[in-house]
C-alpha cells in the first residue's frame, strides 16, 4: 500500500503540457516494474500507454541508469523470449534508524526498502541526546563501510523515535531529549533528506507499507510493550495531527496505559512463585488462573484507550505490535472482548497481531525512507525540465532548486 503519495493516474491526469506528461509517464513505467521486471508488453498492459511509448520511455530510462534490461524468462514457445526490464534500486540507498530507550538500530536499503545490511548498539536512558545520535552516526558509517558505500550514496534518512515530534524538534519524550532537533543533528552529517517520526507513527506506516494492514486504508496501530503507544492511518496518509501529537492519547492519565504495566509486575502464582511480565503471558498460556487475571486485568486497562481511538477514528482494524504481542490470543483475546464491549456505537474493528512484532519501527523508518525517494523522483518530474539521471543525488535534482 502506498501510504503517502495518490501517483499513476492521478499524476497522469493532471499533466499539463506534453512534456511533463512524458516525465510522469516514465514515472508510472518505474512504479509498474519497480516490484517485478517485466518485459515491454506487460509493461505497456499494466500502465495502459501503447507498446510503442512504453518502448520509447523504457529506453530514456536506462539511459538515465533508472532502468536494467535483465535474463529473459525461459521460452516456453517458439520465438525467441522477449526481454525484461526492472528498476535499479540499487542506484542509491536508504538509512532507517531505530532509537529505543535500551538499542539504537540502523539499517541500509536498497530504493525499493529491501534491508541488506544492519546493526545495533546498546543505549541507556542515561546517555545524552548527543551521544545517542553519534551512535546512530557510527552505525551507519560502519554499515555504509561494509557495503562499500559512501555517505554521499544516503539519499534519505528516516528516524523512529519515542517521542512526540513536531517540526523535526521533539516536543515530548525521554528525559533530556525536549527541544532536540534530530534532522538538524544528523543533517550535519548527511546532506540527503531526513524525516523523524515518533516510533509508533512509523510502525503505523509499516503496517500500511507492508504489515499487517497492507490492503485498508484506516487503521489504528497499537504498541505494546514495556510501554504503551499508539499511531494512525488515515485514508491511507500517516495522520500526525497540527502538532505532531495524534493518537497520544496514552499521555492522559485518566485512560490507563502509563500505569497498566503494574497488573504484569510481580504476579504471583499458584505455586508461590512470583513472576513479571513475559513470565506472566507464559504462564497464562499454560492455564494459571493468577497470571490470566493479571493478563485480563492488563488488557482492559488497555482496551479504554484502544476503544477511544476506534470510536474516534472508525478504522478498518486495529493492529498490536510490540513484545507483548508474542503472547497471541492469551493477551489479545481478553483485548478484543473488552474492546468490543466498549465500542458501543459500531461493531468493533478485528484486532490483529503484527506481523512485523518488534521490528515494526524500524521497518517503518527503512520504509519512510525508501518513499521519501519516490516523493522527490515525483516532485522532480513534475517541476523539473527532464527526469534525473540517477548517478545525481537529489539534492541537485530540479524540485530541490525551486
Amino acid at each position: 500500500m502506498n501510504v503517502l503519495l495518490d501517483r499513476g493516474q492521478t499524476l497522469l491526469h493532471n499533466a499539463g503540457d506534453q512534456s511533463r506528461l512524458r516525465r510522469l509517464n516514465t514515472l508510472a513505467v518505474i512504479e509498474a516494474i519497480r516490484e517485478q521486471a517485466l518485459t515491454i508488453p506487460a509493461t505497456a498492459k499494466v500502465t495502459g500507454l501503447s507498446k510503442t511509448s512504453t518502448d520509447s520511455l523504457i529506453a530514456q530510462l536506462v539511459e538515465l541508469g533508472w532502468v536494467v534490461a535483465v535474463d529473459p524468462l525461459a521460452p516456453v514457445g517458439a520465438g525467441r523470449p522477449a526481454t525484461r526490464y526492472r528498476f535499479r534500486a540499487e542506484a542509491a540507498v536508504v538509512l532507517g534508524v531505530d532509537i529505543g530507550r535500551h538499542t539504537v538500530r540502523a539499517e541500509l536499503a536498497d530504493l525499493n526498502g529491501e534491508v541488506f545490511a544492519s546493526a545495533d548498539t546498546p543505549a541507556t536512558e542515561q546517555d545524552g541526546p548527543l551521544d545517542v545520535l553519534s551512535s546512530a552516526v557510527k552505525l551507519a558509517d560502519r554499515l555504509l563501510k561494509k557495503a562499500k558505500r559512501e555517505r554521499s550514496s544516503v539519499w534519505a534518512i528516516g528516524v523512529a523515535i519515542p517521542a512526540v515530534v513536531y517540526n523535526d524538534v521533539i516536543t515530548r519524550g525521554p528525559e533530556g531529549w525536549s527541544g532536540v532537533n534530530v534532522k538538524e543533528v544528523l543533517g550535519a552529517h548527511f546532506d540527503c533528506r531526513i524525516v523523524v517520526e515518533n516510533d509508533s507513527n512509523m510502525a503505523a506506516f509499516a503496517e500500511a507499507w507492508r504489515g499487517s494492514a497492507s490492503d485498508v486504508s484506516d487503521l489504528v496501530y497499537i504498541h505494546s510493550g514495556n510501554r504503551t503507544g499508539s499511531g494512525l492511518v488515515i485514508n491511507g496518509s500517516l495522520f500526525r495531527g497540527s502538532n505532531g501529537a495524534a493518537g497520544e492519547i496514552g499521555a492522559i492519565h485518566e485512560v490507563g496505559w502509563e500505569t497498566a504495566q503494574k497488573h504484569l509486575h510481580a504476579v504471583v502464582l499458584e505455586n508461590g512463585t512470583v513472576v513479571d511480565r513475559e513470565s506472566v503471558f507464559e504462564a497464562a498460556s499454560k492455564g494459571s488462573a493468577s497470571a490470566l487475571a493479571a493478563v485480563r486485568r492488563f488488557s482492559e486497562d488497555l482496551a479504554i484507550g484502544v476503544a477511544a481511538l476506534v470510536m474516534t477514528v472508525d478504522p478498518e482494524i486495529v493492529v498490536v505490535g510490540g513484545g507483548n504481542v508474542r503472547a497471541g490470543d492469551v493477551f489479545l483475546d481478553p483485548l478484543r472482548t473488552r474492546v468490543e464491549a466498549l465500542c458501543i456505537a459500531r461493531p468493533a474493528p478485528p484486532i490483529l497481531p503484527s506481523t512485523l512484532r518488534e521490528r515494526a519501527s524500524i521497518t517503518g523508518a527503512v520504509g519512510y525512507a525508501a518513499t521519501t525517494v519516490q516523493e522527490l523522483l515525483h516532485a522532480a518530474a513534475a517541476s523539473g525540465t527532464s527526469l534525473p539521471q540517477a548517478d545525481i543525488h537529489p539534492s541537485r535534482w530540479p524540485s530541490a532548486q525551486g
